[in-house]
């Protein structure tokens, strides 16, 4: 059996154990999704994504809640000779009891915007800088705003498959509304917090490509003289239909083991939709 087909079956092995792993709304930032792997410099690229679901789920004897909701995605990536600069964007909006106008309701409203730098980045080891900004109003989190830096390591780069890991610190704000207690005000955390990643592409084929990362955060919070831990991660699958558009599956997730409020610790996503490539 070829090299490059046991490294499709190395990353493949990777995505699916992800998945299982980590088995509701969350937002994960998948930093490979944006990520272009050209020689040629000078290149500017993006992809703009809409993902859509309808469900329900009862609320009681004959009043089940109905669900419709939007997710749009929108990453601009830009490679020069030395450096390679991304800006991600998500934002999730979900209506509940949209069956009349009486009973249109949001209940979630979710996003974030998430700029990166890998400095050097043709090299094995190379250097990021990056900053975000996100909300999830769903679960009480007003705001959260970070930036860090560290370092990213090419364990695997090859034609077909590449795996990356990634090391670094950074400062971490976050302002959380306890939403089971009105009126209870804000619960503000600052925290110096270790942010660590390992993360995988492949082309399976012409048509088909599948990423994946997972990420470790952690950070002594003085407030409660312990440590707050973070897991989250993401598998897609991406089924290519023309030059332009792209089919494609993602499953993502978050626990978190003390989190500012009580609020649920694990929470997860799947989605499908639509991407475009410009």
């Amino acid at each position: 059996m070829q090299l490059h087909t046991y490294k499709l079956i190395a990353a493949l092995s990777f995505s699916f154990c992800l998945a299982s792993f980590f088995a509701a709304n969350a937002q994960i930032l998948n930093i490979e999704r944006a990520r272009v792997e050209q020689d040629s410099a000078n290149y500017l690229t993006g992809k703009l994504g809409i993902n859509f679901s309808v469900y329900n789920q009862n609320a009681g004897k004959n009043n089940p809640n109905n669900y419709l909701q939007f997710t749009f995605n929108g990453d601009l990536a830009y490679v020069s000779p030395q450096n390679s600069y991304l800006l991600i964007n998500n934002y999730n909006y979900l209506l509940v009891n949209f069956t009349s106008e009486e009973q249109r309701n949001t209940v979630a409203s979710t996003g974030y915007a998430h700029f990166r730098v890998n400095f050097l980045r043709k090299r094995k080891l190379s250097y990021e800088l990056f900053a975000q900004v996100q909300a999830d109003k769903a679960r009480g989190l007003e705001l959260r705003t970070l930036a860090g830096g560290g370092l990213r390591i090419a364990v695997l780069r090859g034609a077909d498959v590449s795996v990356y890991a990634g090391t670094g610190l950074m400062h971490e704000h976050e302002e959380w509304r306890n939403l089971a207690q009105e009126g209870s005000g804000y619960r503000i955390a600052d925290l110096v917090k270790s942010t660590n990643y390992i993360s995988t592409k492949a082309k399976l084929s012409e048509q088909l490509s599948t990423e994946g990362i997972v990420y470790y955060q952690f950070g002594y919070d003085n407030n409660i003289a312990r440590m707050r831990n973070r897991v989250s991660g993401d598998v897609s699958l991406n089924v290519k239909l023309n030059s332009k558009f792209a089919f494609r599956t993602s499953f993502n997730c978050t626990f978190e083991n003390r989190p500012i409020v009580p609020v649920t610790k694990f929470v997860y996503a799947l989605t499908n939709g639509i991407q475009m490539q410009f």
